[in-house]
């Protein structure tokens, strides 16, 4: 017990002598945060942050954010001649200078928008320049009306989310490694990186549940995740910069 007191404030005087040091250099991040209209067959469309994101965040954190429409195979058109859409919600953080307010951890987040955490797992994309992008995805479930004004109903949603971040030189989909790097590079650098932030996610329903329309499995929805994040990485990363 008490060496875990001290650790404590060895590590609270260590992130406090953070704020005594001179002003940082800020370094851009490695992602071109703005987001291509075609990624892969995605079609995306910009919207802007909620009035809740900007809130909490600090004032000079920048976002990027866009609904990405997929055509979907192997499923017929309706009577109408349209054939089924997915969406998945693209999302671009880029943190400011504020180490403690301008990224929180992504389970934070989404336990704030009232997500349900199921699971957790961590993975590894291979691009086709040979790179590698670390990915941590998580399952969560979220409750809540939802329809059109006057035709809402109590409903459970499923959900798959994909997070990553990119700084200067650096990839990680830890946000315990991103903040320890960071430290890293303030005490030693005097450079306070610009992480880019990446979230991907898009609703799921069980197999069995599954009626003409509706959202994708489980399967269907990681494997579009994947597509949507390998076109992202090979597009918007200047991978001259990053470290093997």
């Amino acid at each position: 017990m008490k060496r875990a007191i001290i650790l404590t404030l060895v590590l609270g005087l260590t992130m406090s002598a953070i704020y005594m040091l001179p002003a940082f250099r800020n370094v851009d991040s490695a992602l071109d945060t703005k987001i291509p209209k075609i990624l892969g067959s995605a079609t995306t469309y910009d919207y802007s942050p909620s009035d809740k994101e900007l809130a909490i965040l600090a004032k000079d954190t920048d976002f990027s954010k866009a609904a990405c429409i997929v055509p979907r195979s192997g499923e017929r058109t309706t009577i109408l001649g349209d054939s089924p859409r997915d969406r998945l919600d693209l999302s671009i953080v880029l943190s400011g200078h504020d180490l403690a307010n301008s990224i929180h951890r992504p389970e934070r987040c989404l336990e704030a928008q009232g997500h349900r955490i199921q699971g957790s797992t961590k993975s590894e994309l291979t691009l086709s320049n040979g790179q590698t992008l670390p990915l941590t995805f998580l399952t969560t479930k979220l409750s809540g009306e939802f329809g059109p004004e006057g035709e809402k109903e109590f409903i459970t949603l499923d959900n798959l989310n994909c997070y990553f971040f990119v700084g200067r030189n650096n990839l990680t989909n830890s946000h315990t490694e991103r903040t320890l790097i960071d430290i890293k590079d303030r005490v030693i650098k005097g450079e306070a990186q610009r992480w880019a932030f990446v979230t991907i996610s898009m609703r799921f329903v069980d197999q069995e549940e599954r009626a003409l329309g509706d959202p994708p499995n489980f399967e269907m929805a990681d494997k579009k995740i994947r597509e949507l994040a390998k076109e992202l990485a090979e597009q918007n990363i200047d991978w001259d910069r990053i470290r093997s």
